[in-house]
């Protein structure tokens, strides 16, 4: 078994990783002779890991390679030693479905205690975080390389660790040196490469707040009129606001008619108002009756004052009010205490509100809009 270190005096985007690390993350990728954790081993591990020395910090990136498939016992030793005696915090691609699971399983083959690390679950995957937004990102697929290609990033690796599986079994039977540089250079690209890529948490972050998080600052909210594909002209309410981090470059998310431009320190949420009629209707429609000559409803108490032939039964269908106007759509289950719903129809899921000056300058406005980019860009 053959253990390369490289010593790295910083690494791309350290700031960004000592935000969301602290000086604890380890970047691990795994390389493996198969999907199956029962009967495939791991071949190749990489990591980097933080080096604290006095006041400063540099990091060390270690390439364990198992030079044969019965190396790997050595291999897991090995890696405990650099990872057991510190609280360290995990970040992978896809480690949860993939690294984590398959370390875990070939622990347990040879009955090693794993590190702490691979079970705290405080482990930081940047294909989950990514993951329910890919249709807003825009991408056909969603892979390391795929995401490294939407930042701009080139590398010169071609290969996937599929594709190398044949290459390891190669090396195997024949010790190729250049074989081994292959899978080493492979490997290492993937560890360098989360770093290159680690910005794009800074997108998702948008879509990501929790309930104890701060709602975005806004910077301002507008209506406009936007002239369509068609030509022809429809409203919308634009947000601008404060991004929770700067992003590396500009990206246009969209869901069906709904934009968000990232740029900067700036986001602008462009949401489609309804213009038309919309109902608000009466949940208890049993106390209503209807009047069919006038196309309304009155409370039932006043049939007294009405001949019978004039009213009828009010159903969950006709029991509303309708208002003419340009409506907001409403995110989730957020609502403006204040304000009438509207919807199209009774089972409608999207509900909606008259846009009004009110509204625009509402206080409720920014957990409007954390609500709306939590609920619509997934």
């Amino acid at each position: 078994m053959k253990k390369i270190d490289n010593d790295l005096c910083t690494i791309s985007n350290e700031s960004f990783y000592k935000k969301i690390a602290g000086s604890k993350g380890v970047f691990i990728d795994i390389e493996t002779t198969g999907l199956s954790r029962e009967n495939c081993c791991i071949y190749l591990v990489g990591i980097l890991y933080p080096v604290n020395t006095g006041n400063t910090m540099h990091f060390t990136l270690s390439l364990l390679f198992a030079e044969a498939p019965g190396e790997e016992e050595r291999l897991l030793m090995e890696l405990s030693g650099l990872l057991g005696n510190s609280s360290y915090s995990l970040i992978s691609f896809n480690g949860r479905h993939f690294d984590l699971p398959f370390l875990l399983k070939r622990y347990e083959r040879y009955a090693l205690t794993p590190p702490d690390c691979l079970t705290a679950g405080t482990d930081t995957d940047i294909y989950a975080e990514v993951r329910p937004f890919r249709r807003s990102f825009g991408m056909s697929s969603l892979n390391q390389k795929s995401v490294e290609r939407m930042l701009g990033i080139c590398r010169e690796d071609k290969y996937s660790g599929k594709e190398l599986i044949s290459v390891y079994l190669e090396y195997v039977k024949t010790g190729d040196p250049g074989l081994e540089k292959l899978l080493l250079t492979h490997n290492r690209d993937d560890v360098l490469g989360m770093t290159e890529i680690l910005p794009v948490l800074t997108y998702t972050r948008i879509f990501n707040s929790g309930e104890e998080d701060a709602a975005p600052k806004i910077k301002s909210a507008v209506r406009e009129s936007h002239l369509g594909f068609d030509r022809n002209e429809s409203a919308e309410f634009v947000i601008s606001f404060f991004l929770p981090d700067a992003v590396p470059k500009p990206h246009l998310f969209h869901n069906l008619r709904l934009f968000l431009e990232a740029s900067g320190d700036t986001g602008i949420l462009r949401i489609p108002l309804y213009e038309g009629e919309l109902k608000h209707f009466f949940p208890n429609y049993r106390d209503y009756l209807y009047i069919p000559s006038e196309d309304r409803v009155i409370l039932r108490e006043l049939g007294s004052l009405m001949k019978e032939t004039e009213y009828e039964k009010a159903s969950p269908l006709n029991c509303c009010i309708k208002t003419r106007g340009l409506f907001l759509p409403l995110p989730g289950n957020f609502s403006f205490p204040d304000e009438v719903s509207y919807k199209q129809e009774p089972k409608s899921k999207t509900e909606y509100v008259l846009l009004s000056d009110e509204i625009m300058n509402s206080p409720l406005l920014p957990e409007y809009l954390k609500t709306a980019l939590k609920t619509w860009f997934r």
